[in-house]
């Protein structure tokens, strides 16, 4: 071995198998061999650094870790958390990327702080990843108005993040999602409900949303949010898909569309400024949207799935 003697060789040789196979400590190591700590910590590292240890991750994880880091660096996030593609449908990846999102705001959440809760199936499934803790003081606020007969409304699922994380408080967006008319927009957001509502939205610590894809099949467009023919409009206008209940061109920017003018969700800009956004979505329908997003950085915390990532990663 270059740049090693043999009586070193012969000695990292014997931490390596004692650490790694009989899964000695280090300080164990060092007492059966005779060395400090300190000795059988550098020796590993120099083996390591020097090509002669080799750690192989055999897990079906092994390729999500690396897809986070390259997501991580690519789109300057915080943290992306990867799990592998279900081999079955929609409705089971809804949950195998949600339950994750809900695991860690659980983690990061703390007592005292406000949950702004986005909506949708991938939202929906993210509360069963919450672990109940002891939370004090927490407050859970809705950042999109309701949807009537949808079995994902954002009233419930607000109203289930809320009882899951023993909020204080809960606030629902007592309004449509969208309204018939620009108009109708600016007389029930000039209310004084309403502006004190808004205001408290921009505020939130945190926020768990998802995005909206261009396909029929899409949640605000299948529930009726938003009607087949704004849709095709939306498309024919350079629509990529919806964020933050707006509808954005492909570099993210909220398009100058009527639809845009009637959705009675917070200021997108000021929902953009909240310091701690996670996003959870998957699908190749949603890669168009993400890649948006995330090249804009208007999310700090990513959460998908294996084959989502590696499309969004392609040039």
């Amino acid at each position: 071995m270059v740049g090693v003697d043999d009586n070193e060789s012969q000695l990292l040789s014997r931490v390596a198998w004692l650490y790694f196979n009989e899964e000695l400590t280090q300080a164990e190591i060092g007492d059966r061999l005779g060395i400090t700590r300190l000795k059988v910590n550098r020796l590993l590292q120099m083996g390591r650094e020097m090509g002669l240890i080799r750690v192989i991750i055999n897990t079906p994880f092994k390729d999500c870790v690396a897809l986070e880091g390259q997501l991580t660096r690519e789109f300057g996030l915080v943290r992306a958390i990867v799990v592998p593609t279900p081999e079955r449908g929609d409705r089971h990846l809804y949950d195998a990327i949600g339950r994750p999102a809900g695991e860690y705001v659980s983690q990061v959440l703390e007592d005292g702080q406000s949950l702004g809760v986005g909506w949708g199936k991938t939202i929906r499934a993210a509360i069963n990843g919450l672990t109940v803790r002891s939370f004090r003081g927490i407050t859970v606020t809705s950042l999109y108005g309701g949807v009537p007969k949808s079995p994902v409304n954002p009233f419930d699922s607000t109203a289930m993040f809320a009882r899951q994380l023993r909020a204080e408080v809960c606030n629902h967006l007592a309004a449509p999602m969208f309204v018939s008319s620009p108009e109708v927009r600016a007389t029930i957001a000039s209310q004084d409900i309403f502006r004190t509502y808004y205001q408290d939205a921009l505020q939130v610590d945190m926020i768990l949303t998802a995005v909206g894809d261009m396909t029929a099949q899409a949640t605000n467009i299948a529930l009726g949010a938003v009607t087949h023919e704004q849709r095709r409009d939306l498309a024919r206008a350079g629509a990529v898909g919806e964020f933050f209940g707006r509808f954005l061109d492909e570099d993210g920017n909220v398009l100058d569309h009527p639809v845009n003018h009637c959705g009675m969700s917070p200021d997108f800009e000021g929902l953009c400024k909240v310091p701690h956004t996670v996003l959870v979505s998957g699908g190749m329908a949603k890669v168009p949207i993400l890649k948006t997003v995330l090249k804009r950085g208007y999310v700090h915390v990513f959460v998908t799935d294996a084959t989502t990532a590696t499309n969004l990663l392609k040039p």
